[in-house]
């Protein structure tokens, strides 16, 4: 049998029609796909990148992906990142204005 690998690089040598009757193929095995819009906030965030040619396109969102059926929190032992930072910068202001004072 082949890995995904292999299946996924004989579709990229097929032709551009091949191709489509492959995505035809794939779209009756998994049915409907409901795509999540932008809010109000992300067009106009994604427009302002697109206008300073920092991105050409964004790919659809799906409600229900991947990544999010298999998202698991793991535990992180010891202190918070955030007061790690907190402690390091009050470090780094400390010292700085010891070097400033000399």
């Amino acid at each position: 049998m082949a890995t995904l690998e292999q299946i996924i690089d004989e579709v990229r040598a097929l032709s551009l029609s091949e191709k489509e009757k492959v995505r035809q193929a794939l779209d009756r095995e998994l049915g409907p796909v409901v795509h999540t819009e932008l809010d109000s906030r992300e067009v106009a965030f994604v427009n302002r990148l697109r206008q300073n040619g920092l991105i050409a396109d964004v790919p659809r969102r799906f409600p229900d992906d991947e990544l999010r059926r298999s998202y698991q929190r793991i535990e992180v032992k010891g202190e918070l990142l955030s007061e790690t930072i907190v402690k390091e910068r009050v470090k780094s202001r400390a010292s700085s204005s010891t070097v400033a004072r000399l």
